[in-house]
Order: structure tokens, then C-alpha cells, then sequence
């Protein structure tokens, strides 16, 4: 239930211009976060987060729910389609636990973050062949994520690398 009013506002957003989204910023119910992470993702693939500074990032990366995350994750991942930003790298390797040194073990990071951090580095370094994410992503297919709580994280999680790869390495 959760992803369908997460997904709800990036189907809306294919169909009306951004100006007339509907989100009001006073709502605090579990439901309203999920639209607002559904809207975050709906503003990147629409190329309008590119506005937000890397405070506002920031601050809806440690205070929003986990649907928040992956939705600041996607969208800023797909307004920077195919050119291998530093800073977007970087925010999306912070959320993949093996990318980062030993001395940054204790971090916890949900395995839906990790995922679409994995899916958000394919979509930025899409047609680049980039060799350290072609090496890491072919190393990521046949592990666990960090704080796997179930089959499904870890077939989302081997899935989301196998189509990373592809993007990473499709050819022009």
C-alpha cells in the first residue's frame, strides 16, 4: 500500500505541469510522506530538482521517511541522467554500505535506500561504461545488502544492480 501512494503522484506528474501539484507541506500522516518522497521523484524525472541546493538535499535525506529518501535518491538521479555528477555520486554512494570505508560500517541504511541508490547510479552513469561501476555493480550482484530483512530486499537489491550494469553499459 505504501508504494501505491508513493507512485501516485509520478503517474499524476506525467499527466499535468508541475505548477499544478498539489501538496501541502502542513500534512504530517504516513500517507502524506509517501506522496511527498512519489513528488520528489515525479519533480527529477521532470528535471525541476535541480533548484533544490544541497542543504535542502540534505534535510530530506536525514528527516524524511525511507519512501522520502528513495524518492530524493531517483529524482535527483534522473534530472542528472548520463552525466556522472560528482555530487549526486557521492549522495548515492553514501547510501550504498559497501562503497563506503570500514570506518563507516555502523551507518544504517534501509535496503530500499540502497536499492535505488544502485538503480540511481545506472540512471547517472547511463551509455558511460564507467569501469569502478562496472567492476562494483558485477560485485554487488551476488551480495546481501546491508540489513537485508528479507528475500525481497535482496532480489530487489540483485535486480536493481543487473539493470544498473545494463544502463551503465548500453552502447550508442
Amino acid at each position: 500500500r505504501t508504494w501505491i501512494v508513493y507512485n501516485r503522484p509520478v503517474a499524476d506528474s506525467n499527466q499535468s505541469s508541475p505548477q499544478n501539484a498539489n501538496s501541502n507541506s502542513s500534512e504530517t500522516t504516513p500517507q502524506a510522506d509517501h506522496v511527498h518522497g512519489g513528488l520528489l521523484m515525479a519533480l527529477g524525472l521532470r528535471g525541476h530538482l535541480s533548484a533544490l541546493s544541497m542543504t535542502d538535499i540534505y534535510d530530506y535525506l536525514t528527516q524524511g521517511t525511507v519512501t522520502t529518501t528513495v524518492g530524493i535518491l531517483l529524482g535527483m538521479a534522473s534530472n542528472k541522467v548520463r552525466s556522472c555528477d560528482p555530487s549526486v555520486s557521492k549522495m548515492l554512494c553514501l547510501h550504498i554500505p559497501s562503497l563506503l570505508p570500514a570506518s563507516f560500517a555502523s551507518i544504517d541504511v534501509a535496503g530500499p535506500a540502497q536499492t535505488a541508490a544502485v538503480a540511481g547510479i545506472g540512471l547517472l552513469y547511463q551509455k558511460s561504461s564507467h569501469r569502478l561501476m562496472t567492476e562494483f555493480l558485477l560485485n554487488e550482484m551476488g551480495k546481501r545488502p546491508t540489513n537485508d530483512t528479507g528475500a525481497s530486499d535482496r532480489e530487489a537489491y540483485t535486480l536493481s544492480c543487473g539493470l544498473a550494469l545494463g544502463m551503465v553499459n548500453l552502447s550508442q
